[in-house]
């Protein structure tokens, strides 16, 4: 029996990320798989060698050939394809660059999407924009299109996607230090689990879209993937991986007929096919060795991650690519040293080589042979390990007994129910909704220590904990609106007009949290501001010593005088935020009194910025929730606190700060901008909160801080994600291109240059490793110019030195480290070293600061909790206003850290844009040429901002209950229930009158252009016209026996019979655009288009009843609103008709029917719409005109 021990509750590691050992990238049709090639032995290709480590593989320069992987290969061809043989080039090739059969060269469904350039998309969008808009609108418009053409640049289609799967560092230490017999079975075990994730993978998460707009997914028989070893990181340290790259190209079980993978399942499920990843490889090697586990962190900003015990972070350090440059490096230098000098050079000279070394390296990836890897791996752990690395090796998978293990059954229940409260707990720390896959990783990461004896045992205890978390959270997304028919419902009766996992989920408590806010927000018993004391006559007439304007002023007065519990003040960044709270401090001074004011900001370094903006003592959120709930810290009737950062703090803080503020009868004002960075904690509150209020909102909108007047309207266009703000910066000389590395060094020698000059100056980077890169070469450059100095050293957190000299920044507030009365060592403070004592301790001041107080920072605290300081990260630069900003930009960068990265500098802010391929050897390289316009369009497009749980309700309710949903299911459903009739008419009609045969007419239905002569069909039956008449004699028409694609020509023979409604008739639309379904149908899909109908008819006139309401301005061009009840009734019906077609194209323009369209489906939608708005249009005009009339005639008489 195996004894779990229950997780402490004290234990918070899950509130840090998890190294991802799974990583995806798309690969590009084409010459996009060519990466995958280029590491094989040349001239492989014979399976029987593809497994063996001691063979040709350990002695030749390269890796094994790809092996094949996956149910899907068996359905290439007729069957020749198994998994675990060999891919060939060719086969590679065939599949991955053309999207054919590898066996047979077939085509497998649509061939790759050829898109269409720039130009032609540019000027396609550009014919679209209406004419009818007012010239400087049009105008705006165009510029809109072009820029974002440009900056967008060429698309490719995706051939599959490289699911890279890597084992922790650890493992790979390890199995490179090995003996081959034991590399062999690491990599067995290695591949095994592989093997089961891609198991897990095609059950889980391999589906395909059909239907209407692909609104339906559906069940794949599996997938197609090839498989490649490789055994190095591009420096050459030991780092097993393989790269198992799964085609776009899947197989529908219900019909056989081959599509694409639904790509956006794949990306919600990465994180919880890595966390498992890890966990089923763990199970395996601890079955196969015995090895034990541990769980390692890595600081406040670091990812816990697992690894094997005994396998020590300095070993682990001497592989890590950076230190081993440096170090091999550095080794140079002392051995020229040596040859030049004739002796070793001294201690305070080999700090000063090691940072010339750090400048110098750039490592190059070469190909080599695993024999010659293993034996300089070997050469280098030597000292490390104390003796023969293998020996070592052999120490740590020969001596520990066999773990006990777990089968799926043996878990007690009491475990699976706390492991799946911990797990909740877990994600609603981090996240304010969640959906399966969050839970599934959690929860593997919460089991990581608990053994099992196979996969399957561990998915079943997973699939336990996972459900339990699920039954513990709130569903978030609405059921099911109507019925689905039961031939579209998957094995476990779930819809496939709902992704599998789709559901988004919440907590009670945080739920709880923002019903409170929302209320709070309208609750005006608070304390306020009679007029004599607003902002006009005390901070307008310098009362408070501040000095504001027209625009401040009025947010300042509507606050003051709202008597709202909780208020919100937003504003971009530079619009003079930090004014406005100290006006609005000293007015609510001057009516309140003394103590009448607290101020807070979610961390201790932005309170203290806010200290010196209120000229008050301010704390930070985390203490004073802290010191509260220990009855240290309370607020005061009448008190107004203003909360400043506050997208940075989370939901449940901020609850805590507002509740108690309201109970006790004081004030509370959030502070932010809602396009800055959030909290790393759930949170998007803040931006709830502005999204309820609307309009009725304190606002500031002028932005003050830049001294160039483009700057201000570029930095507003770049918050709202406007692809113009590119050509403004780059017009301006504000972006450089380049590789990353050139990147980094290029904003490095501009910061530096600005320090030089005596310029405030900040240099931001968002990766954790060019944090670290960046302030390892800053400290090598003081060194050489002697502003560092070369004596004693101590090691900081992240494994880097620091001496007297240094910039340093602290990572942990400390009430007892005090630097004076009220001040003491906080989170986030910039510290300059005068003195490293010899037991580790650093004695520091202030960064910048003169004369000011210094403090000894014990060595504990300087091994956990300091950095060095030089570079920082978007979140460290968010609420810093400096001279100048140099921005290392890279792919992965959202909106959000772009912009406040690129609005801290009052002169200058400059974007450093990487656009370098990735390694040639490990990852597909892109068809399309990468540029700074193309990086920054994707980050402009890529935003990090969570919703609320309120605001995800609302999100997902419109998503399922929207015409654009309703009426593509209603379009499937249509079309799947009368597919077996429309079969049979057009089969009947092609042998009989047609003159082909059953064979010709069978691939005539199997065809894909059956699919638009079905909707044809349905729309020509819609339009009252008899199909079953009409199809003989268009057939009839001419022969079809010459036609290369028989469906497309009856297709179009019958959209142009049937264009208009037959004669003395009125069409059966859906809300005046959709054809309706009639004829025989099954009664459950009878049912469910009918309830669809409902939904959609009563949602338009719902939503033409809401714009009439509301005054939409696209209402107006409908004409005045007629006074009679029968005219009013048939004019709301058309109008019902523009608002559906609104609503399924997601248009939002003023003009009633957006842009112009270059799809048949929506152009037809289109004119139908335009008809009902021209009827509405006719409606108000009539009855205008026999108003006129009667007046006319009265004043006649």
């Amino acid at each position: 029996m195996v004894v779990l021990t229950p997780l402490a509750p004290e234990v918070d590691w899950v509130a840090h990320l998890v190294g991802v050992t799974v990583s995806m990238r798309v690969v590009s049709a084409g010459k996009g798989y060519g990466y995958l090639l280029r590491s094989v032995v040349q001239g492989d290709g014979d399976a029987a060698q593809a497994t063996a480590l001691t063979t040709r593989y350990f002695t030749e320069a390269g890796t094994p050939p790809g092996v094949w992987m996956g149910k899907g290969v068996a359905f290439f061809g007729a069957g020749e394809l198994r998994p675990g043989m060999a891919v060939t080039p060719e086969q590679l090739q065939t599949l991955l660059g053309r999207g054919n059969d590898p066996v047979t060269g077939a085509s497998l469904g649509q061939p790759f999407r050829e898109y269409p350039s720039v130009v032609e998309r540019t000027a396609a969008l550009t014919a679209r924009v209406d004419r009818a808009l007012p010239a400087g609108e049009f105008d705006a418009e165009v510029t809109r299109i072009q820029a974002s053409q440009a900056a967008r640049g060429p698309q490719t289609a995706t051939a599959g996607f490289d699911l890279t799967f890597s084992v922790p560092k650890s493992v790979s230490v390890l199995w490179g230090l090995a003996d081959a017999n034991t590399q062999e079975l690491i990599v067995e075990a290695h591949q095994a689990a592989v093997a089961q994730v891609l198991d897990l993978f095609e059950r889980e998460v391999a589906a395909t879209r059909t239907g209407h707009a692909g609104i339906a997914q559906v069940p794949v028989v599996g997938v197609a993937a090839t498989a490649y070893d490789h055994w190095d990181s591009r420096a050459n340290d030991p780092q097993l991986h393989t790269h198992v790259v799964v085609s776009n190209k899947v197989m529908a079980a219900h019909d056989g007929r081959w599509r694409t993978l639904d790509s956006r399942a794949v990306h919600h499920a990465m994180v919880g096919l890595s966390e498992h990843y890890n966990a089923v490889l763990a199970d395996r090697l601890t079955g196969t060795f015995g090895l034990s586990w541990e769980r390692r962190e890595r600081g406040e900003d670091r990812t816990a991650q697992w690894e094997i015990r005994g396998v020590g972070e300095d070993l682990i350090a001497a592989f890590s690519s950076r230190a081993r440059a440096i170090d091999v490096a550095t080794d140079a230098k002392i051995a020229a040293y040596v040859a030049e000098h004739g002796h070793r050079p001294t201690g305070r000279r080999i700090v000063q080589l090691r940072a010339e070394a750090t400048l110098d390296t750039r490592p190059e990836k070469t190909i080599r042979a695993l024999s010659e890897l293993t034996a300089e791996w070997r050469t280098r752990a030597r000292d490390l390990v104390g003796g023969d690395p293998t020996a070592w090796a052999r120490s740590l998978t020969t001596t520990r007994e066999p773990a006990r293990t777990l089968t799926g059954e043996s878990v007690p229940m009491f475990l699976i129910d706390q492991a799946a409260a911990d797990v909740v707990d877990a994600v609603s720390e981090r996240r304010s909704t969640w959906r399966h896959w969050n839970l599934a990783a959690e929860a593997s990461r919460r089991t990581l220590g608990w053994r099992f004896a196979t996969a399957a045992d561990r998915e079943q205890a997973m699939a336990l904990i996972t459900e339990a978390a699920t039954r513990r959270s709130v569903q978030l997304n609405p059921g099911e609106v109507a019925i689905t028919p039961a031939g579209m419902r998957r094995e476990d009766g779930t819809s496939t007009l709902r992704p599998r996992h789709s559901t988004y989920y919440s907590s009670e408590r945080l739920l709880g949290a923002e019903d409170r806010l929302l209320a709070l927000a309208e609750d005006h018993d608070a304390a306020l501001v009679v007029h004599k004391h607003t902002v006009e006559t005390t901070a307008g007439a310098r009362g408070g010593g501040v000095v504001v304007d027209g625009e401040q002023a009025t947010a300042i007065t509507q606050i003051l005088t709202s008597g709202r519990r909780l208020d919100v003040l937003v504003g971009p960044a530079g619009t003079g935020k930090s004014t406005a709270m100290a006006a609005l401090a000293a007015a609510w001074t001057a009516a309140h009194g003394p103590g009448s004011m607290v101020g807070m900001a979610p961390s201790a370094a932005a309170a203290q910025v806010l200290a010196g903006d209120l000229r008050i003592g301010c704390d930070n959120t985390a203490k004073w929730v802290h010191d509260h709930a220990r009855g240290r810290a309370d607020f005061r009737p009448g008190q107004l606190v203003i909360l400043d950062e506050a997208t940075l703090a989370s939901t449940r803080t901020l609850d805590a700060i507002a509740t108690r503020a309201a109970e006790v009868g004081a004030k509370t004002v959030l502070v932010g901008d809602p396009a800055q960075l959030q909290s790393v904690d759930a949170g998007g509150t803040f931006n709830m909160l502005t999204q309820a209020r609307g309009a009725d909102l304190a606002r500031l909108v002028e932005v003050r801080r830049f001294i160039h007047e483009w700057e201000k309207t570029a930095s507003l266009a770049l918050r709202d994600g406007d692809p113009t703000a590119i050509d403004a910066y780059d017009s301006h000389g504000r972006i450089v291109e380049g590789s990353t590395d050139a990147m980094v060094d290029a904003a490095y020698q501009a910061w530096q240059h600005d320090l030089a000059a005596g310029r405030s100056s900040i240099l931001v980077t968002e990766a954790a490793e060019s944090v670290r890169h960046l302030n390892e070469r800053a400290r090598a450059e003081r060194i050489q110019l002697g502003l560092t100095a070369t004596g004693r050293q101590v090691r900081l957190r992240d494994d880097a030195r620091a001496s007297v000299g240094d910039v340093v920044i602290t990572r942990r507030n400390d009430r007892r480290l005090r630097t004076g009365p009220g001040t003491w060592v906080r989170n986030g403070d910039r510290w300059t070293v005068t003195h490293v004592g010899r037991d580790g301790t650093l004695d520091v001041r202030r960064a910048g600061g003169t004369g000011s107080a210094g403090v000894r920072l014990p060595a504990g605290y300087v091994a956990r909790h300091v950095d060095l300081g030089y570079a920082v990260t978007a979140h460290r630069a968010q609420g810093l206003t400096v001279d100048t900003a140099h921005v290392v930009v890279s792919p992965s960068t959202t909106r959000e850290n772009l912009y406040v990265s690129m609005t801290r500098g009052r002169h200058a802010n400059t974007a450093y844009v990487a656009i370098d391929q990735p390694d040639p050897l490990h990852a597909p390289r892109a068809e399309t040429e990468t540029s700074a316009r193309t990086v920054l369009f994707g980050v402009l497009n890529h935003s990090g901002l969570e919703l609320s749980a309120h605001q995800t309700i609302t999100a997902e309710h419109e998503r399922w209950t929207g015409i654009a949903q309703l009426a593509a299911e209603y379009e499937t459903i249509a079309a799947t229930a009368q597919q077996g009739r429309w079969t049979r008419l057009v089969t009947d009609t092609l042998t009989g009158t047609g003159g082909l045969t059953t064979a010709k007419a069978a691939q005539v239905t199997e065809s894909e252009a059956f699919t638009v002569l079905t909707a044809e069909l349905r729309r020509a039956e819609a339009n009252r016209h008899d199909v079953a008449t009409l199809l003989p004699r268009l057939v009839a028409q001419r022969t079809l026996l010459d036609a290369d694609d028989v469906a497309a020509v009856l297709a179009a023979r019958l959209a142009r019979a049937t264009a208009r409604p037959a004669p003395g008739t009125t069409p059966d639309l859906v809300a005046g655009l959709i054809p309706a379904a009639s004829g025989p149908l099954p009664p459950d899909a009878a049912l469910a288009l009918a309830e669809r109908r409902h939904l959609i008819e009563t949602r338009a006139h719902t939503l033409a009843e809401t714009a009439i309401r509301d005054r939409a301005p696209w209402v107006s061009r409908v004409g005045e609103r007629p006074t009679g009840a029968g005219s009013y009734e048939r004019w709301l019906n058309q109008l019902a008709v523009v608002a559906a077609y609104r609503d399924r194209y997601t248009i939002t323009s003023r003009a009633p029917l957006g842009p112009s369209t270059h799809t048949l489906a929506q152009e037809r939608d289109r004119h139908r719409a335009a008809e009902a708005l021209h009827l509405g249009q006719a409606i108000t005009h009539t009855r205008r005109a026999d108003v006129i009339r009667a007046q006319t005639h009265t004043r006649s008489f």
